[in-house]
């Protein structure tokens, strides 16, 4: 079943997929501040549309790589509290607490959809969506928290992407989520 045949399409695969990460055009990184105050107030979705919107151009659903982040270590070190003391009401799907000590970056994702995906995890949003929802359990302490994204432009395998958004997880060590592919 498995021999040196085998072996040897499998080392040309991953090969390919090295070489294929030379394609990808990376965009600037774009970031903005929101204060906790106003992630528990709920973040104008419009804000954050007029600030990506930009960054898109004329691509509104190509991939973006995204991370948030706390501006102190003592915010994140309140914000993972606050989380684990945040009873969801029935029904509310929230990221798996990854029980890191001493990051401060909160989330590292990837979406196809970024103007939608962002106000996903600012603010509350379908119970059943795999988002922060930090509206509804963000401490009450002054900190900031930043959202850096960027855009990956290029015809993409899915998968490549999904590679650039784990080598940004792996290094950032994010409190919240999923390693891999949803």
């Amino acid at each position: 079943m498995i021999d040196d045949e085998l072996l040897d399409v499998a080392r040309q695969n991953l090969r390919n997929r090295i070489a294929a990460l030379d394609a990808p055009r990376l965009a600037n990184v774009i970031t903005q501040d929101f204060s906790f105050e106003q992630i528990r107030a709920g973040v104008d979705r419009a804000q954050i549309r007029n600030w990506i919107t930009p960054l898109l151009n004329r691509h509104n659903y190509c991939a973006a790589i995204y991370r948030l982040t706390v501006n102190t270590q003592n915010g994140a070190n309140s914000l993972q509290q606050a989380f684990e003391a945040f009873v969801p009401p029935y029904g509310v799907k929230l990221p798996r607490n990854n029980e890191v000590a001493g990051s401060r970056t909160v989330y590292v994702g990837s979406s196809r959809n970024i103007r939608q995906r962002v106000p996903q995890h600012l603010n509350n949003c379908a119970a059943g969506t795999y988002a922060l929802k930090m509206q509804l359990w963000c401490p009450y302490v002054e900190s900031r928290l930043r959202v850096e994204v960027t855009l990956v432009g290029g015809d993409l395998d899915p998968t490549l992407v999904q590679d650039l958004e784990d080598a940004l997880w792996m290094s950032s060590r994010p409190m919240f989520g999923k390693f891999g592919a949803r």
